[in-house]
Formats: structure tokens, sequence, C-alpha cells
């Protein structure tokens, strides 16, 4: 019998088992992430907010067979603050389809909320996956926004080798003559490092970031001390003026499967005080590019929403892409009422 209860393994066994069941969904059918070890210890085991209460597994007496797992997030809806949690490795072993298991998981999960009083679990699905048609089963569950992404191509040539795609490969071929590597030429004074001191600084400047967002992923300090800076995961960047900082840059690298691999840089965070020209916010952000291009990125991407400037990417050479997912709200309070407009802001985890 199918035992469903929290977790009890480490980042390494949960990379290597969400892996093993996303590549055997999902590899036939387009990109797969590969979850590291690494990355998976910044978002939940290393991560000081983050609770084995919401790191759900399911045991076949010892044996993993599923996982669901979230993180507590202060959920911004509407106009305030509530407790929520973003979910994301939804797993089951193909071995152990049909038998109920997700369901289990979710319903366990759905528990969770209600005990702890969190309003909803909000998550990313692709469209048209398995994970969908699962989702569209459950209670309380309602599909938000398609989530598009600002992408630049760093390696057009990595690119074309990299994707499944062969309509993409003629796209990139034919376009890379076109693609704009202008950050190599900006001057990037006054942006620098992060520092733990700076971190009220981008508190304020997340927080203004933040404002025209009516659902999303909020930030308290301390989960924000621990986005910008954990071991040699996320990489973080400030503009600094006049001895103050005025901006900062987040972003992290994660692998993707396909037809080998590709090395992506996710931009999670770009945010600057008002008083920042427009030179310095390009000065910034090809700062970030420049940055990711010396650690290997072939390709940068970044969600679209409320908080980004179009006018800055088109002009430092992102272009719009669908990202082939959409947000959804999942097991939602009685009492929830979720904005008739939703303006999201999430990270693609």
């Amino acid at each position: 019998m199918v035992e469903i209860r929290p977790f009890d393994g480490d980042a390494v066994e949960a990379s290597r088992f969400v892996n093993s069941v996303w590549t055997r969904y999902y590899a036939e059918k387009g990109p797969v992430t590969d979850f590291d070890a690494r990355f998976l210890d910044w978002m939940l085991f290393g991560n000081p907010v983050a609770s084995r209460d919401y790191m759900l597994a399911a045991y076949q007496g010892s044996k993993l067979v599923g996982t669901l797992f979230a993180e507590p997030i202060p959920l911004r809806l509407g106009a305030k603050e509530v407790a929520g949690t973003f979910g994301s490795w939804a797993s089951v072993d193909p071995d152990y389809r049909g038998q109920g298991v997700m369901m289990k998981l979710s319903e366990r999960m759905a528990a969770r909320h209600r005990e702890r009083g969190a309003a909803c679990m909000l998550a990313c699905v692709a469209t048209g996956s398995t994970a969908q048609r699962f989702w569209e089963r459950v209670r309380d569950t309602r599909f938000l926004n398609h989530l598009g992404l600002w992408v630049h191509v760093f390696d057009a040539d990595a690119v074309v080798r990299w994707s499944m795609s062969a309509a993409e490969r003629a796209l990139f071929t034919v376009a890379k003559p076109l693609l704009r590597q202008g950050y190599l030429g900006t001057p990037v004074e006054g942006v620098r490092p992060y520092r733990p001191e700076d971190l009220s600084s981008c508190m304020a400047l997340v927080s203004r970031m933040l404002e025209p967002v009516n659902l999303g992923y909020g930030y308290t300090v301390e989960r924000l001390a621990h986005q910008l800076q954990y071991r040699d995961v996320p990489t973080t960047l400030v503009l600094e003026r006049d001895g103050a900082v005025r901006g900062v840059a987040n972003y992290y690298t994660l692998r993707m499967k396909a037809r080998g691999e590709l090395t992506v840089g996710m931009l999670d965070l770009l945010a600057f005080h008002d008083s920042v020209t427009w030179g310095e916010r390009k000065q910034l952000l090809a700062a970030a590019m420049r940055s990711m291009a010396g650690r290997g990125v072939s390709l940068g991407a970044m969600l679209r929403g409320p908080c980004g400037s179009a006018p800055l990417m088109l002009r430092e050479g992102w272009f719009p892409w669908s990202g082939g997912a959409r947000m959804v709200s999942l097991f939602s309070a009685r009492d929830m009422q979720l904005p008739a407009a939703p303006r999201v802001f999430v990270h693609m985890r």
C-alpha cells in the first residue's frame, strides 16, 4: 500500500528521482529541465523558510514512488499578502501510474494548506502536458495566465544543435546574423557583485518592483536574502550610484536536455529605483548578460510579466517567446477571491 508522508531524503535523492521521472515522461515531447541537487538544495533543502510539511512523498514500503513539493511564500493577492505556497516537481514513478498516487499526494497537500491556513498553491504546468490533464481533474483548480518568456540567444549554434524542433533550428539558423550582442560594448561602471549589507536596499527595490502585481510570489527579507546569495547557485549584481544601491539583477543557471544539453541563464529579478536612467538600466542588464556568457550560458530567459520593461528587453536583444506553460491556482481556500484580471509574478521552476 502506498503511504503519503513528508519526504525523508535529501537534495541528491530528490534530484535523482524527479529527473528520472520527468525524463521518462517528457524527453520525447520537448526539452526537459535537469533539476540537479545543487538547484534543489537552493530551492528547498537549504531554504530557511521551506518546510518538510509541504515536501510530500509517496512510498511503497521504503521505495520512493512519488513527490509533490511546495515552498511556503507570502502570496500577493490583490492589495494584500496572505500565506500561500509555490509548488512544483510533481512526479510519479511510471511503474505506479494509474494507481492514484498523484491524487493521494494532491489530497494530502490540500489538507496541509487547510491546516496551515494557506490560501492556495501556485504552480506552472506545461500546456497540453500530462500534468495539465491531471490538474484539470482536481477540485479547486483554476488555470490562469499563459506564461511567456523573454529570450536572449548567446550561442545560436549551440541552440540549433540542441533544439528538437526543426522549425526552431531553421529559425535560429536564419536569424543568427540578426541576433544582437550589444551588451558586449555597453559600459558597466557602477555595477558590482551583491554583498549582504545591500539586502535592505534590494528589499526596497524588489518591493517597488512588485507593486503592479496582484497575484503571485512575494518576498520577506529572509527569503530575499536566500534568493540573492546561497553558495554558488544564484548570481546577483547591483547597480551602485553615489554610494546607494539603485538596481539589482539576480539569475541562476540550469541545464535543459533535448538533443544534448544546453545551459540556460534564468533571470529571476531585475529591479530599479525610479531615479535610475535608461543608460544605467542598460548597464545593469548588460552586466548580467556578460556574467551569463562568462558562465557558459547559451540561452537567457526571463518570464514576461507586469514587472518588466518591454522596451529595455527588446533594445538589448531579448525577444518574446511562448513559454509553453500556464500558471495554475490549486487548493484554493473557500473564501479566496482571485483577481478578475490577474497581473502575475512567479518564477519558472
